[in-house]
C-alpha cells in the first residue's frame, strides 16, 4: 500500500514551486518512469513527469485587430475616479466596515427567521413616482419596521432613486444624513445572491460616490469627514458585495 506522504518542503519540489501544491502520496525511488504505466505509483510518476513539462500559467494571444471590422458597437469603459492617497481608506478601516455590515446582516437575518412573531408592519407594495419616494425618504426613518415591509424589487428602485440623488450634491458638500442612512439600510436588507440588475445598481452606487467625493477638496481640514460617507458604501459595494474592481 503505498504510503502516505508528509509534506517536506526542503524535498518537495512541487512545494518549491508552489505552496499550495503538495503530493498526496510518496512515490519510491525504485519506481521506473514506463511508457505504459503497469501499477499505480508508475501512472502517478508519469503525471508528476507530464506535469513538469507544462508551463504554471498559460494565455492564449489572440489579434484582436482581424475582429474589430465586424464589430458593431464599443463598450466605453465607465470611468471610477481614485480618492487622494491622503483620503484613501486603509485596508484595515475597510475590514471593520464590513465586519460591523456583517453583524447587523447577520442581525436581519435572525429577525427574519422570527416574521411570524412580527408586529403588524407598513406594507409598500406599489411602485412609488419620484414624488412619492421624495416623500417617503423625508417623513420616514429607515427603521427595520418600516424598511422590511418593502418588497425587495421596490427596494432596488428606492436605492436608485437614492443614488440619483446623490448627483445633485453640491461639489465640495457630502451625502445628506437622511440619505445615508437609507442608502446603509436598503443595503443591510439587499438580498443574496443578488440579481443581475441588483450588481448594476451596486456598482452605480460605488461609481456615483467616487465620481462625486472626487468633487472634494482634499486641502479642506474637514475632508475627511466629508469622504467618509462615500468610502462606507464604496467599501460595502467592493468588499462585501464582490465588486472587487471599484474598491479604493
Amino acid at each position: 500500500m503505498t504510503e502516505k506522504c508528509v509534506m517536506d518542503v526542503k524535498r518537495n519540489e512541487a512545494l518549491e514551486k508552489d505552496t499550495l501544491l503538495f503530493p498526496c502520496f510518496q512515490i519510491s525511488n525504485d519506481v521506473k518512469l514506463k511508457d505504459v504505466p503497469s501499477t499505480g505509483e508508475e501512472y502517478l510518476l508519469a503525471v508528476i513527469n507530464e506535469r513538469r513539462n507544462c508551463q504554471m500559467v498559460t494565455k492564449c494571444k489572440i489579434d484582436c485587430s482581424k475582429f474589430a471590422q465586424n464589430q458593431s458597437e464599443f463598450v466605453k469603459e465607465i470611468p471610477h475616479p481614485k480618492a487622494p492617497d491622503h483620503l484613501k481608506p486603509t485596508i484595515e478601516w475597510q475590514n471593520i466596515q464590513v465586519a460591523d455590515f456583517s453583524d447587523i446582516r447577520l442581525y436581519i437575518s435572525r429577525l427574519l427567521d422570527k416574521r411570524s412573531h412580527w408586529p403588524k408592519i407598513r406594507k409598500l407594495k406599489v411602485n412609488p413616482v419620484n414624488e412619492v419616494w421624495i416623500n417617503f425618504f423625508e417623513s420616514h426613518e429607515p427603521t427595520l419596521s418600516c424598511i422590511l415591509g418593502i418588497n425587495y424589487k421596490i427596494l432596488d428602485i428606492g436605492l436608485e432613486f437614492l443614488i440619483e440623488s446623490l448627483n445633485a450634491i453640491k461639489p465640495g458638500s457630502t451625502i445628506p444624513y437622511n440619505t445615508g442612512q437609507w442608502i446603509y439600510a436598503i443595503l443591510a436588507c439587499t438580498r443574496q445572491p443578488l440579481l443581475p440588475n441588483t450588481v448594476s445598481i451596486l456598482r452605480n452606487l460605488a461609481r456615483t460616490c467616487a465620481e462625486v467625493r472626487s468633487h472634494i477638496n482634499p486641502e479642506e481640514e474637514n475632508s475627511k469627514e466629508l469622504v467618509t460617507p462615500f468610502n462606507v458604501f464604496i467599501c460595502l459595494v467592493s468588499r462585501y458585495f464582490g465588486q472587487f474592481d471599484l474598491a479604493d
